[in-house]
Formats: structure tokens, C-alpha cells, sequence
């Protein structure tokens, strides 16, 4: 894979969007050791551009050092999802409370929630579940991009690859997806109603349940490898 360089794109920009889909779309699976000389021959640049994508990629959480300087895919454990779900609540509750209070930007919102719940309805029919993820995410980024805060926006984008990355982690949970996907269209419900609290304690619920599948399903394959 040979990567051109830009002034516009430079080598480790490209370098670390290319290791970071391939983390997040489960291509390259937690455990996994990521080699400096193997990345560097394959996108046919030196081991510096790959450096600085690995160091950057360390500080969004999704990968670390072990000991002899060897770098790997993280491997989540139930402390990591609890913290990154943790910050998750704290950042949407915030955005459906700023939703709410602006009734016009709310009504504008929901109908572009509204398109993403129908889009998890046509993945869920067809069983896909890239589809039904990619609804998911969109689903969530809709409501922090309300707060209109483009660094929010940023912070938020890394978690939800965190979030994408532990799921692949674990085994896929096909009623708790249905679920949650129900519990969407619920939400732009209480939304329109101008219902904050209910939407709060919804989402918290939403969330809180997302968490602990994730944790048990965590659990079960250690427990299965071991």
C-alpha cells in the first residue's frame, strides 16, 4: 500500500486513519501487536510517520504499550467501559437538556433522528448489523452535534470508537440490539414532548444497559478463552 505525500495529507495522517477504521471496523482486533516495521513496509514509508500514528492512536485509547516497547490493540477491561460510558452520559445528557430548551432546533433535530431510526429499522429487518451500528452512531452523534460545540463533537467522535472497538471485543448481543434500537424511536418521542427529565432518565437507562452488555459479554469471552 503506497501512500502519496501532500502538503495537504501529510504520511501519518493517512497512516493513522487508516490503522484507526481498521480498529474501530474490527480488522485489526484487540490483542492484536502492531509492528512499526510491518506498518512501515506496508504503507511503503519510513517508521517515523508510523511512529507518530501509533503515538496518536495511544492517546485516543486505542492501542498501548506493553513491556520491550511492544504496541497492541487495547484490550478493554470493565474500568474502561465504565469510564467511556460514564463520559458518554455526562456528554448527551447535556445536549438533550440544550436540545430541549430550544424548542425549533429540537423539532429540526428529531427529524433527522427520526431518519436514522428508520434506518436501524431497514438493518434490523435485513439482519445487518454494520447497518444497524452505523444508524447507532449517527443516532448519538445527532444529539451532541446539537450543542453546537465542534470540539465536543471531536471528544465525542473518539469515544464512540472506543465504544465501537469493545464491541468488537465482545459477542454481539442480537436482543439487546432490537432494544436499545426501539428505545430510540422512545426518546425522539420525549424529545418532541419537550420531556427532559423523561428523556434524561431514558437515556441513562439506555446507556446503563449498553454498559453492563457490553461487560458481561466482556466477562463471558475471558472467561471462554480461559
Amino acid at each position: 500500500m503506497s501512500l502519496s505525500p501532500s502538503s495537504f495529507n501529510p504520511l501519518w495522517l493517512t497512516v493513522v486513519d487508516t490503522l484507526r477504521r481498521r480498529i474501530v471496523e474490527g480488522e485489526l482486533l484487540p490483542g492484536q501487536v502492531l509492528s512499526e516495521n510491518m506498518l512501515a513496509a506496508e504503507f511503503e514509508v519510513s517508521r517515523t510517520p508510523v511512529r507518530e500514528a501509533l503515538r496518536i492512536l495511544m492517546e485516543e485509547g486505542l492501542v498501548e504499550m506493553l513491556a520491550g516497547r511492544k504496541v497492541r490493540v487495547v484490550v478493554p477491561q470493565p474500568d474502561d467501559i465504565h469510564e467511556v460510558y460514564d463520559l458518554r452520559c455526562i456528554m448527551e445528557s447535556e445536549a438533550i437538556r440544550r436540545l430541549i430548551a430550544a424548542p425549533e432546533k429540537a423539532a429540526a433535530v428529531c427529524e433527522k433522528l427520526e431518519i436514522y431510526c428508520r434506518n436501524g429499522d431497514e438493518a434490523l429487518r435485513k439482519k445487518d448489523k454494520k447497518g444497524l451500528a452505523r444508524a447507532n452512531e449517527q443516532f448519538h452523534e445527532e444529539i451532541v452535534k446539537a450543542v453546537g460545540n465542534r470540539r465536543l463533537d471531536a471528544q465525542f467522535k473518539t469515544i464512540y470508537n472506543l465504544i465501537s472497538l469493545y464491541r468488537h471485543q465482545t459477542l454481539q448481543s442480537d436482543d439487546w440490539a432490537a432494544q436499545g434500537h426501539d428505545e430510540h424511536a422512545q426518546l425522539v418521542k420525549l424529545i418532541r414532548q419537550g420531556d427532559t427529565n423523561a428523556s434524561l432518565k431514558l437515556l441513562h437507562q439506555h446507556l446503563d444497559r449498553a454498559e453492563r452488555v457490553l461487560v458481561e459479554q466482556l466477562q463471558s469471552t475471558e472467561e471462554t478463552v480461559a
